[in-house]
């Protein structure tokens, strides 16, 4: 990634100057705090604009985010291309009105020349603003309040809500995964019951043949019985006779 005397190119792009004029932090954080800042920015917004699956009742919460509708005017383009937001007019700029200030941005990687001693301009967004003065912005954010330290409570809220979004997935795979053990548990305990009525049908067509069997042994014993007394009788009208 090119770099622009020590600045990231995400850092000073027209959309993130844009966003830092319009939350008043131009000139009051260092480069490592503004990028460490725009992708938590960037983290939040696709957060609240794309949610993931299941959780899209996180959604409803871009309109209680203040800076949603400002970060997505810069993700898509809009805000980038609009002058008077890159370019407030200040005292210096009325006396010495800039030709081309909307070239400004679109300058070479070279730092423009420092401006006099005598005319300092805080409306200048040249990289210098954000490169070589760091050690300075580090000082200056620490006496600054208001919208920064609203940024800030912000960030928090915003790693908070990921880490709930975070436990809620967690939670959700774990009913997932118990919800198939369940449904693997109830599939074996159909399939043994499935055994075990084909065993009870068995037994019980054993059990009907058996009964087939007795009877038919009654059938010849009552037979023998019948013969037995027929031939005992005869033998006593014999011996009678």
């Amino acid at each position: 990634m090119s770099e622009q005397r020590g600045v990231p190119d995400s850092v000073s792009s027209l959309p993130v100057r844009a966003i830092l004029k319009e939350l008043g932090l131009q000139g009051k954080v260092s480069t490592y705090q503004m990028a460490k800042k725009w992708d938590n920015l960037k983290r939040r917004y696709k957060d609240l604009k794309y949610p993931p699956v299941g959780m899209e009742s996180v959604a409803d919460g871009a309109s209680s985010w203040p800076w949603f509708h400002l970060m997505n005017e810069a993700m898509e383009g809009r805000l980038a291309s609009s002058a008077p937001l890159l370019t407030p007019v200040t005292q210096d700029d009325d006396q010495h009105p800039d030709p081309a200030p909307r070239h400004r941005l679109r300058a070479a990687p070279a730092p423009p020349p420092a401006p006099p001693a005598s005319h300092p301009s805080s409306s200048d967004y040249a990289p210098d603003a954000f490169g070589d003065g760091a050690e300075q912005n580090q000082r200056s954010s620490e006496t600054c309040d208001g919208p920064l330290g609203g940024l800030e409570r912000e960030w928090e809220m915003v790693e908070r809500e990921r880490a709930a979004l975070e436990r809620e997935r967690e939670m959700v795979e774990r009913d997932r995964a118990a919800l198939e053990r369940e449904r693997a548990a109830v599939q074996a305990e159909r399939l043994w019951l499935d055994r075990e009525r084909v065993a009870v049908e068995r037994d019980r067509a054993m059990v009907e043949q058996d009964r087939a069997a007795l009877g038919r042994e009654r059938e010849v014993l009552d037979q023998r019985a019948l013969m037995l007394n027929s031939v005992g009788h005869a033998g006593h009208l014999n011996a009678l006779m």
